[in-house]
């Protein structure tokens, strides 16, 4: 995420005006977002107020709960070089500590990024606490730097001591002397302006972060969760061939069940579509909420807000998911081709339910219910009917439909802050946790009955009684919210998939 640190509000107004930024509440600091658009990516804007102590303060937020990995400030300043004049623009590649100048100490220089504003002159900036407006002090800083400001170098050093790339831009507002005042207020609207037309020009061309590209989309659609999911898809597998042989619950009285192993083939084209769902339903999840990510401090981190990855790269992920999906559906049996269209509309919109229902949940709770039925599907070549994968459905749908309500709590103030819908934001933590049991009983009593459908022996209860005490833990109040998700939550999922593959082995 690019952050962007400015001063005063008179400084920050022309680029608030251009970027159309909306002002977010419940700051530490007066802090505005401004949207992706055609060639650059969104950011926060941070108006720290004047001085080098606040001006680090404003940085350091913007990097430890904005997630910001280029921070650029951007500001007037004093001119004390030779040739510099008021109305120039300088990219600044060097910032040094005027009070230690001033003083005859060492200047802590800290380097600046300048690469992206090549067509800007570069420059020297000194940093200090008391605004110069004299010839004395202009004197002395003139044969160390070109120009006077009082948040830049204080900036650059909360950047390299955070590894983050920083970049500082200053407009020439003054000459750093006796009419100094009087020059600010004359020149300030204007220089502002020209600084804020220079800067979001080059917005779109910021180096994307350090991350490489592998690690960036691994990172961005979290592959690594089709883990997670394995189960439920060799569950409703397994199922699935036990149908070939009419010896599924959907062939009898709906009173036994049974399964067979399907053939490694079908186990490898059910994972493959399985990683091609993950990464379109993720791809288009990351793109759709990409505005609101940025305004959540526990989602500003990830690949588009930050600006890790551009919405080329991330439309480029959605294609490549939907391939390697539609290819497993079409070396399957023909069923699955002709029913793929279905998950792909699920998985692509499910994402903005949060924008107008408070059952947003459960839209990604139907995204996991689909795993099993495909799965099923592609090993059985028929419609799924039966019983017993109708309840590994539904286990399925409301195991992450609750576990995803009990998640949404962390988000509660942020979401009623964007206008999100969730169940959280409307029944409060209390309310929502009594929804979210509610639903994970469901889905107790459907992996229990199906326990019983599959004629289940001693490991496939084990595994059962570890799905209950799993949920049953995602309840302990003491735990925090983002653990009980991960890994509770999902060790009584994984678990409940289990109970039918378990059957097998007495």
């Amino acid at each position: 995420m690019t952050g962007l640190v400015l001063a005063t509000r008179a400084e920050a107004q022309s680029l608030l005006d251009m970027l159309a930024a909306r002002k977010l509440a419940d700051e530490p600091f007066e802090t505005w977002w401004f949207k992706s658009a055609a060639g650059r990516t969104g950011g926060i804007i941070v108006i720290s107020g004047m001085g080098g102590e606040h001006a680090a303060a404003a940085t350091e937020h913007l990097i430890t709960h904005r997630g910001a990995t280029t921070v650029i400030n951007v500001g007037i300043c004093g001119g004390v070089g030779d040739g510099v004049e008021a109305g120039n623009l300088y990219r600044i590649t060097e910032a040094l500590d005027g009070d230690a100048l001033l003083a005859d100490g060492p200047p802590q220089p800290q380097a600046c990024g300048g690469d992206c504003w090549q067509s800007l002159p570069p420059a020297r900036v000194a940093s200090v606490t008391t605004p110069v407006f004299d010839d004395a002090h202009r004197v002395r800083l003139n044969s160390h730097v070109d120009l006077v400001d009082m948040e830049g170098w204080a900036i650059a050093d909360t950047c390299r001591r955070h590894g983050i790339c920083c970049y500082l831009l200053k407009g020439v507002s003054d000459m750093a002397d006796r009419a100094g005042k009087f020059d600010i207020r004359k020149n300030i609207d204007a220089v502002s302006a020209r600084l804020a037309e220079v800067t979001i020009a080059q917005l779109g061309r910021l180096p994307k972060g350090p991350k490489g590209i592998a690690a960036a989309v691994m990172s961005f659609t979290k592959l690594e969760h089709v883990l997670f999911s394995l189960p439920l898809l060799f569950a409703g597998a397994w199922l699935g061939a036990g149908h070939l042989d009419g010896l599924g619950a959907g062939h009898l009285d709906g009173l036994g069940a049974g399964g067979r192993w399907p053939s490694l083939r079908i186990f490898a084209l059910v994972a493959l579509a399985g990683v091609g769902a993950r990464a379109l339903g993720m791809a288009m999840n990351r793109i759709l909420d990409r505005n609101l990510d940025m305004l959540n401090r526990r989602t500003a981190g990830r690949e588009l807000p930050s600006g890790r990855m551009g919405l080329r790269g991330a439309a480029g992920v959605a294609a490549g998911g939907l391939a390697v999906y539609l290819l497993a559906c079409w070396m399957l049996p023909p069923l699955c081709l002709m029913l793929s269209p279905l998950p792909i509309v699920v998985l692509a919109g499910y994402s903005l339910l949060k924008r107008f229902t408070n059952l947003c949940h459960f839209g990604i709770g139907l995204c996991l219910a689909l795993a099993p039925l495909g799965a099923y599907t592609a090993a059985s070549g028929r419609l799924p009917l039966g019983w017993d994968i109708s309840l590994l459905a539904l286990f399925a749908f409301c195991w992450i439909s609750g576990a995803d309500i009990v998640y949404g709590l962390d988000d509660i103030d942020s979401d009623r802050e964007t206008g999100i819908h969730s169940i959280p934001v409307s029944l409060g933590p209390v309310g929502a946790q009594f929804v979210a049991a509610g639903v994970h009983a469901v889905a107790i009593g459907a992996i229990a009955v199906l326990w019983f459908l599959v004629d289940g022996g001693v490991l496939s209860g084990i595994a059962l009684a570890v799905s209950v005490a799993a949920f049953a833990a995602g309840y302990l109040q003491r735990i925090p919210v983002r653990a009980r998700f991960f890994p509770i939550f999902v060790v009584a999922g994984i678990a409940g998939a289990l109970v039918p593959l378990l059957s097998e082995l007495g």
